[in-house]
């Protein structure tokens, strides 16, 4: 705690607003927003130490800035140093349950949008300076006041299990997966992809459900709604009858997720908002 002192010292953040968080974990594990020393020691105490969400003990926390702003994914393929971005998607991260960064859903950007060419603009000079040369990056980046800022780049493919990329094929008509194999094994095909994918075939989103309740969970009614709504296209549950639901503070205490892609950008949203009404009364049935 004496050095997270130190740092807090000799920064001074003014506003007091600043994230702690693991070194290394994953889906808003233990990500804490704190606007006083007192919160940031509090947040220390929980975290360093602790077992987190990917099975790693917690070696120290890391503090850092809290960035105001939208923040999107930039998922990218780069072959030789010449980058293709394969989606953006546009976060939505909502305070819920007493958790700050709680993941609602995101959705798909066209990369004709003046705001997206600048994050776009903006990823390819990251990946430049961090060295990704060659294979996937996925990029959190925020856009604040003053321009893009980064929150985080791995060389890696948009993680999620993968259930993202059916949207992607269906609205941009391929996916980071694919590409990422295309770089390596068929450049001719690679070469061939736009910088960046302009237009949309259709609006696409996914849809994170979030678990207001504890408890043992008796029944899902609301799943036949959901399957029947025009938009639907997959539906991923870690919850089933008999299983206990906590309420959702994080990725790993997410119920599941429903992917959705449709023609009418309209429509599509009236679908988002039923499941959000039937995650508040009529997805799930308590003991």
């Amino acid at each position: 705690w004496g050095d997270v002192a130190a740092f807090l010292a000799e920064w001074k953040p003014d506003p007091f607003i600043v994230v702690v968080k693991p070194i290394q974990s994953a889906g808003s594990d233990d990500v804490f927003k704190c606007t006083s020393e007192a919160e940031v020691k509090t947040a220390f105490d929980k975290i360093n130490g602790a077992i987190n969400g990917l099975g790693v003990k917690n070696e120290g926390v890391l503090v850092q800035e809290f960035l105001d702003g939208t923040e999107y994914v930039i998922d990218s393929v780069s072959r030789d140093g010449v980058h293709k971005v394969t989606a953006v998607w546009e976060y939505d991260k909502r305070s819920c349950n007493g958790a700050n960064f709680i993941y609602f859903g995101m959705k798909l950007c066209a990369a004709s949008d003046p705001l997206v060419q600048q994050l776009i603009a903006y990823s390819d000079a990251v990946l430049d300076a961090v060295g990704i040369v060659n294979g996937p990056g996925h990029m959190e980046v925020k856009m604040t006041a003053t321009g893009p800022c980064l929150v985080e780049v791995g060389s890696r493919c948009h993680g999620g299990e993968g259930t993202w990329s059916a949207i992607a094929t269906e609205c941009v008509g391929y996916n980071q997966i694919d590409v990422s194999i295309e770089a390596f094994l068929n450049p001719d095909a690679f070469d061939a992809l736009p910088a960046a994918p302009m237009a949309l075939n259709k609006a696409g989103c996914e849809v994170f459900l979030v678990a207001r309740h504890d408890g043992m969970v008796s029944g899902l009614p609301g799943v036949d709604t959901i399957r029947a709504l025009r938009s639907f296209r997959k539906m991923e549950l870690a919850v089933q009858p008999g299983m206990r639901q906590r309420k959702t503070i994080d990725c790993f205490t997410r119920p599941g997720s429903v992917q959705l892609a449709n023609e009418d950008e309209a429509a599509l949203r009236g679908d988002v908002e039923i499941i959000r009404s039937l995650e508040t009364q009529g997805l799930f049935e308590f003991a």
